[in-house]
């Protein structure tokens, strides 16, 4: 119930916003010569993003649609950029990783699309994400044996493609009395020498299983993208950097009438945080 008390208060604190992606798309990138070999993540609608360095490019949970209006979502251009890789100052997308089928984070339809464009790359995630994808598909359809099925079994399972190393886990979805039957997975993509930790929805008890089995703490996590409601909760920097510690903190699942009260909160306690809430914008970290 926790994750559904902040949304809910969140909405509460802050004045209605239109939550349609109806205006044409705005860049928010920055040209700076620094930055040139940092590692990119642009922001691409609730917790999506899509992740580069160099010209390896991955993106997670990022091809969703309409869900509903409490989520942010990307317009069909911009999922058109993303799968065609001319998304601005990006390459085109080797792995397209998704955590769970809920649609605030999934497209079956914008997965399809993917996998007949890009006719190397790969998708990772559940069993349930393959299904989700197989259930659009002919029989004849040689799409499947591009799909990596991440076994829920609590055992890390490595992924590689194109230089891009990825581990994957099982990390139980937040809330299990209501999502007990959703698989979330739990991801970190290696891209040269950056490690980036994405956890989809779930709870900080939900994590010390996955984290123990792939030794997170020891990882040395780069950035670490996780919901905002994580991030929220009594002793979360405790948490973070007893369980993570990395180097820069990404705070997603971002509601879009999110309260200021809780963007300075997140912000007086993290120094090293980034709040995803500009759909489109490039983000930069260096080691």
């Amino acid at each position: 119930m926790l994750p559904l008390l902040y949304f809910l208060l969140a909405c509460l604190s802050s004045p209605k916003q239109n939550t349609q992606n109806t205006s044409p798309l705005r860049y928010h990138t920055t040209q700076d010569s620094s930055m040139t070999d940092a590692l990119k993540i642009a922001y691409t609608g609730n917790m999506g993003v899509c992740i580069e360095h160099g010209d390896k490019t991955v993106i997670i949970d990022g091809l969703h649609e309409f869900y509903n209006k409490a989520y942010l979502y990307p317009t069909p251009g911009m999922v058109t950029e993303l799968i065609q890789g001319k998304f601005k100052n990006f390459s085109s997308i080797e792995c397209c990783l998704f955590t769970h089928l809920h649609g605030d984070h999934f497209s079956g339809n914008y997965s399809k699309k993917f996998l007949e464009y890009n006719k190397e790359s790969i998708i990772a995630g559940s069993y349930q994400i393959r299904e989700g994808i197989e259930a659009l598909l002919s029989k004849t359809d040689s799409i499947p044996r591009r799909i990596n099925v991440v076994p829920y079994d609590n055992n890390p399972h490595i992924i590689e493609k194109s230089g891009i190393k990825i581990t994957a886990i099982q990390c139980d979805h937040s809330s299990p009395k209501r999502h007990g039957k959703t698989q979330n997975i739990a991801y970190v993509v290696s891209i040269n020498d950056y490690n980036i930790l994405h956890v989809g929805d779930t709870d900080w008890n939900l994590t010390l299983k996955p984290f123990k089995a792939l030794d997170i703490k020891n990882k040395k996590i780069d950035v670490a993208v996780l919901p905002y409601w994580l991030l929220l909760e009594p002793e979360a920097a405790t948490k973070v950097n007893t369980f993570i510690n990395p180097k820069y903190l990404i705070a997603s699942h971002i509601p879009p009438n999110f309260s200021k009260q809780y963007q300075k909160q997140l912000r007086d306690t993290f120094s090293n945080i980034t709040l995803l809430t500009n759909l489109g914008k490039v983000h930069y970290y260096k080691k």
